[in-house]
């Protein structure tokens, strides 16, 4: 006949007895509080426990490893108390909701806001899973789009907790191993990623009782993947996706899944949305001192690592409150018609962190030792060198210059104001970059003339004359090219899907072709070194249609009107990647 569940106060005067004797508890008792404490409910099995002295403790756990096969059994059926009680971190409401639902359902879905700790708590569920489950018997597979972000964002969080936390096994770069029972290796966790569509690269990662998937950044998981993931979801097994919503991508499996996790007829599936909104810095929720922070840096509330009102504002200044961005990261919701936008920010904020080639053929602009070539991203020895200039229409516009070296694009200038009254000191500014990538086509080998592309509406058309003249004086060996952004498009395909009405469409849609992704290695053309405005600019106008059927890029007087800046960082880009009449044997990279 089992022994009755303790009662608070009876778990509590078990605790004092063992205090008050120096000795501390034996063998036998710590077994018999082992076995009581692992039928309590959390609550009361939490709290009795810390009444227990350390050593008393050490009993216990000795007995629940004997019982159930870990140390730190006890927690098996609350993360949320693993997480406080052994990791000895701080949580708050929100993420103590997604880690303390695995246990309870299938599929947990988390479409999360910008800055919450989505991957931060991501981290400290694969501790709990490895930890609480004896080796040989869980196994926890996390992956994400991107073998960078599985190895850069998730996998330093997990090593960190184990390490710190002194948990039993060794951590490498994306794989955990524990030593058994008889002291033979066992992987509990690893981190992969797989082919956007090779849903049988989800197959074979069974093979224990229980199974646990993180798909950490689950906005951006593909179709196939995501019903991979599903197919493995038999017997013990239980899912975490858990990312921001997607902004391209209409209909998306993590959209699926999260619209499943709100239908009552779906028990298995939980959607647990976080918005920025959420953020104790904003709710004022009281929330524990963090404990995360290395020695030595002064206590401080875990709120201040959360996204606060200041950062909420700003950003719906900068992209507008319907802005999928906005949507997403602010919101955590899935923006409707995604595809409305010219260039999804998607793209752009993958062309800005793709990884840099090296090897053979490739060098860093800093190691050329030129004055000015500072930047440390890799350019193609012999890569084409050519620039974009968009001319300041009024006080209110910027004059900048942008500077695409192969597949590499670059903020070189800009300046609003009064600095850009005089045409001739625009010129001469012009002229300074012109000699600038003359000497870096140089140095690169690059057996290719370079270019300056400027837009010659309005005060543009003086600035390309005055170049055109230097350059016949022999200032400069560059061809310059006025660009008439109102004109008929270069190309006219009939029979496309999307066809430019104007020279600026054209100049729009060509750069959108470059940053989409493809759909083998799920990456655009670009790469794109260049400031936070510009790629906001980028990513700001519509997309609409006239009644011809043309493409139509918003009109910069619309979205000053809906309160958006005008696009002059965004066209300089344009215009350095753009070419307004046909090169022979070349293509807009090469």
């Amino acid at each position: 006949m089992l022994t009755p569940p303790p009662t608070r106060t009876a778990a509590a005067e078990a605790a004092t007895a063992s205090k008050e004797n120096r000795s501390g508890i034996r063998s036998k008792e710590a077994g018999s509080l082992a076995d009581q404490l692992l039928r309590v409910p959390v609550p009361v099995r939490r709290e009795a426990f810390r009444q227990f002295g350390h050593a008393d403790q050490a009993q216990i756990l000795t007995e629940v490893e004997r019982e159930t096969g870990s140390l730190y059994g006890l927690w098996a059926d609350t993360p949320s108390g693993f997480i406080e009680d052994v990791l000895g971190e701080s949580i708050w409401s929100k993420q103590r909701e997604i880690v303390d639902a695995i246990p309870k359902y299938k599929r947990t879905m988390v479409p999360a806001g910008f800055g919450v700790g989505k991957t931060w708590i991501a981290g400290r569920l694969v501790a709990w899973a490895g930890a609480v489950n004896p080796p040989g018997t869980m196994l926890i597979v996390t992956t994400a789009t991107r073998f960078r972000q599985v190895r850069n964002q998730l996998w330093p969080h997990i090593r960190k907790t184990i390490a710190r936390a002194g948990l039993p096994g060794f951590c490498d770069e994306v794989q955990w191993k524990i030593p058994d029972q008889w002291g033979n290796d066992v992987r509990v966790a690893y981190g992969f990623t797989a082919q956007a569509h090779d849903e049988a690269s989800m197959q074979g990662i069974h093979g224990t009782p229980k199974l646990l998937i993180v798909v950490d950044e689950a906005g951006g998981i593909a179709r196939a993947i995501g019903n991979g993931t599903n197919n493995l979801l038999t017997g013990e097994a239980a899912l975490l996706g858990i990312g921001n919503p997607a902004m391209d991508d209409p209909r998306s499996w993590f959209e699926v899944m999260c619209e499943e996790g709100e239908n009552p007829d779906e028990p298995t599936t939980v959607t647990i949305p976080i918005a920025t909104f959420d953020s104790p810095a904003i709710t004022g929720e009281r929330v524990p001192y963090c404990n995360d922070c290395p020695r030595g840096v002064p206590k401080h509330s875990l709120a201040i690592h959360l996204p606060d009102m200041d950062w909420v504002n700003r950003t719906i200044r900068e992209y507008g409150e319907d802005h999928p961005y906005v949507i997403a990261k602010v919101h955590a919701k899935f923006p409707k018609g995604g595809g409305g936008k010219v260039i999804p920010i998607t793209w752009i904020e993958d062309a800005k962190s793709v990884e840099d080639p090296t090897g053979p053929g490739w060098v860093r602009l800093c190691d050329l030792g030129l004055t000015g070539e500072t930047a440390t991203h890799t350019v193609r020895r012999g890569a084409w060198v050519r620039l974009g200039v968009d001319v300041a229409a009024d006080g209110g516009d910027e004059f900048t210059i942008y500077r695409i070296v192969g597949d590499v694009v670059e903020h070189r200038h800009h300046s609003s104001g009064s600095a850009n009254d005089n045409q001739v000191r625009v010129a001469k500014k012009i002229l300074e970059e012109v000699l600038a990538a003359e000497r870096l086509a140089q140095a690169l080998g690059s057996p290719h003339q370079v270019r300056v592309k400027i837009d010659k509406n309005g005060l543009g058309h003086g600035a390309v004359s005055m170049l055109k003249t230097w350059g016949e004086n022999g200032r400069h060996t560059s061809a310059i090219v006025g660009v008439m952004v109102s004109e008929a498009p270069l190309r006219d395909d009939p029979g496309a899907v999307m066809r430019p009405f104007t020279k600026r469409d054209e100049m729009w849609l060509a750069t959108r072709a470059l940053l989409q992704p493809d759909p083998g290695t799920g990456v655009g053309r670009l790469r794109l070194r260049v400031d936070h405005d510009a790629a906001i600019q980028l990513s700001t106008p519509n997309l609409e249609y006239n009644s011809g059927g043309h493409v139509v890029v918003e009109s910069k007087k619309k979205m000053k009107a809906r309160g958006m800046k005008s696009p002059d960082r965004a066209e300089g880009i344009l215009l350095c990647i753009y070419e307004s009449e046909p090169i022979r044997n070349r293509g807009l990279l090469n």
